[in-house]
C-alpha cells in the first residue's frame, strides 16, 4: 500500500523544486475535493448497531455540534413520534424517513456543514428535550486531515495514483497559471474516485420502500424496493 510519504515522494519526482509540506497540503486539498460530493461509502454507521449514532440532547438547547468526523448532516430521525401540538404553539408534523427500508420519524432541523476550524452543527426547530437514545444522527463523514506524512489517505490504495494525478494537475495550475485543462483533470479524477466509493455491496439505506399494495412477488416471496 502506498503510504502518504511514498505518494509525496512520487509527486516530488515530477516537481523536485516543490517542498514536501507544500505537496502534502495540496494532497490534503485534493482529498477534501473528492469528499465534497456525497457517496454511500462516506455515510457514517455505528458498527455496533448498524444504525447512525445517537445525538444526545438537552431540554431547552436547540443547537448541537456534530462529531469531529461529520462533514454534512443527512437527517435526524427517531423511532418514536417527535412533533407535538398545542393551541398556543402548533408544531409542524414530523416527516417520514426510511432507513434500511424501515420507517422512522424525521425531525425538523437545519444544519451547517463543517468548515475549517469549526465543526458541523445541527439545530432543532423544536425543543428536543433531554434525551440520550432518541435521535439518530445520519451524516456524511469527512476525510482524516493530512497534517503529517504519517497520516494515511482516506482513499482506497488502488486509487492513490488518481490522487497523485490530481495533485500534479493542481501544482501545474499553480506553477504555470493554467486553468481549463488542469481543472478538467481534477474534476475527472474526483468523479472517478467518487464512482468507486459508491460501488460494492451498497444497500440503498434511506430510500422509500414500495407501498405494500404496489409490491409484486413473481415466483418469489421477496419484495421489491426502489
Amino acid at each position: 500500500m502506498p503510504t502518504t510519504r511514498q505518494n509525496i515522494s512520487l509527486i516530488q519526482y515530477r516537481y523536485p523544486k516543490i517542498g514536501r509540506p507544500e505537496i502534502m497540503a495540496v494532497l490534503n486539498e485534493i482529498q477534501i475535493i473528492v469528499y465534497s460530493s456525497n457517496t454511500q461509502q462516506t455515510e457514517y454507521v455505528d458498527s455496533t448497531t448498524g444504525l447512525p449514532p445517537f445525538i444526545a440532547t438537552t431540554d431547552g438547547v436547540y443547537e448541537y455540534q456534530c462529531p469531529a468526523n461529520c462533514r454534512q448532516t443527512i437527517a435526524v430521525f427517531s423511532s418514536s413520534p417527535i412533533s407535538t401540538y398545542s393551541r398556543s404553539r402548533p408544531s409542524p408534523q414530523s416527516g417520514h424517513y426510511y432507513y434500511h427500508t424501515k420507517g422512522y420519524f424525521k425531525a425538523t432541523v437545519t444544519s451547517r456543514d463543517a468548515l475549517v476550524g469549526s465543526r458541523a452543527t445541527v439545530t432543532f426547530q423544536e425543543n428536543p428535550g433531554t434525551t440520550t437514545d432518541k435521535f439518530y444522527h445520519h451524516f456524511y463523514t469527512q476525510p482524516t486531515p493530512i497534517e503529517t506524512e504519517d497520516v494515511q489517505l482516506t482513499i482506497p490504495e488502488h486509487l492513490h495514483y488518481k490522487m497523485r494525478q490530481g495533485v500534479i494537475a493542481m501544482l501545474s495550475s499553480e506553477e504555470y497559471g493554467q486553468t481549463g485543462f488542469d481543472t478538467d483533470v481534477i474534476d475527472k479524477m474526483a468523479r472517478a474516485i467518487r464512482n468507486q466509493l459508491s460501488r460494492g455491496a451498497q444497500a440503498r439505506i434511506h430510500r422509500t420502500p414500495v407501498q405494500e399494495e404496489h409490491q409484486q412477488f413473481p415466483e418469489s416471496t421477496r419484495g421489491h424496493y426502489i
